[in-house]
């Protein structure tokens, strides 16, 4: 029987020929269940499987945890997820993934994460304290990226929501803005916290030629606006610029703008944070800070694969800077 190709084999499995040659080459970046489906079809087709070059089986597996909400947000997290993916491959890690529903977390799921054994583990922004607890009680190299609350006992990847904060307001004052406002939920997760904290510290350089004002609204739901309060601040102060959370706040801020027939930039400059699509392709483009969500994986994979090679576990924050996009929807006060 003439020995099948690999693209043969490919086909047949339904992956790509350079899974194949690695499966089939003794590589351990290779999931044990998509090895055994290959060599098993390697087999069917004729492939002489005597001399299958010996693998060694390793632990060197890294787990990504994250909520079914959170992984399924394309446009921001899959970025992320693909370039962490990608660039632990070239460190023979294998990336698998734990999936959880945030409101059902039970003994079985807890269960299951404690009887999982790995070499590292990143987590995707939020993760119930349950959850968190066994991570820190495995004693492994644990990553948070973007942290919805603050973890001491792993390392953080944080964006610069701070700084970038402060810069977004600094630049609206050099517009010759004097009347800005915060728009953001506090409570939501530490990056909104840090914007805000990044908001007040600038406007409080500049006082007393600016008044800052904010609006901070509860967003349990995910609804990212309090349209109520929010118009009720623009219709009573002469609120000329927003600052806001993130770009979806800043969507949301808009709408209710164009409801009390105040135009973007002319009547109020806005700017978000994010850069997602919708922010581009919307009317007027929207001003925001980008965060690199390619590099931030690769970062991330590499932190994670040097702490597993040196065998320690690092504690501390790594801040991503994320640069400034100034697009159509700010410019100078009273410029039409």
């Amino acid at each position: 029987m003439k020995k099948p190709t690999l693209d043969q084999i490919a086909l047949e499995c339904g992956v790509t020929k350079g899974l194949v040659s690695r499966a089939l080459g003794g590589k351990n970046n290779v999931s044990e269940v998509t090895r055994e489906k290959i060599i098993r079809k390697a087999a069917e087709l004729g492939y002489d499987t005597s001399k299958l070059k010996a693998y060694k089986v390793t632990s060197n597996r890294v787990l990504l945890i994250g909520s079914s909400r959170i992984l399924f947000k394309e446009d921001f997290w899959q970025p992320i997820i693909t370039s962490i993916s990608s660039m632990l491959s070239r460190y023979n890690l294998i990336m698998e993934y734990f999936v959880f529903d945030e409101d059902h977390i039970d003994d079985n799921l807890l269960k299951k994460l404690k009887e999982t054994t790995c070499s590292a583990y990143i987590v995707i922004h939020v993760t119930p304290t349950p959850i968190m607890n066994i991570l820190i009680s495995k004693n492994k190299p644990t990553v948070v990226v973007d942290p919805k609350t603050f973890y001491s006992e792993a390392t953080q990847f944080k964006f610069s929501n701070y700084d970038s904060t402060y810069l977004a307001t600094k630049r609206l004052i050099e517009q010759g803005h004097t009347d800005i406002l915060f728009y953001g939920s506090d409570s939501h997760s530490t990056s909104f916290r840090e914007r805000h904290e990044g908001f007040m510290a600038c406007m409080e350089t500049y006082k007393p030629r600016v008044r800052p004002y904010s609006v901070i609204f509860n967003n349990e739901q995910k609804n990212y606006a309090d349209e109520k309060l929010l118009e009720h601040v623009l219709t009573n102060y002469p609120v000329s610029a927003i600052v806001c959370a993130n770009d979806i706040i800043a969507i949301n801020a808009i709408k209710t703008l164009y409801r009390l027939n105040r135009r973007v930039p002319e009547d109020v400059s806005i700017i978000g944070f994010d850069n997602i699509k919708a922010g581009e392709y919307m009317s007027p483009q929207l001003s925001t800070f980008n965060i690199p969500r390619q590099e931030i994986g690769e970062e991330v994979a590499k932190y994670v694969a040097n702490s597993i090679k040196s065998h320690q576990i690092p504690y501390s924050q790594i801040i991503i800077r994320c640069n400034f996009i100034e697009r159509e929807s700010n410019r100078e006060k009273g410029r039409e």
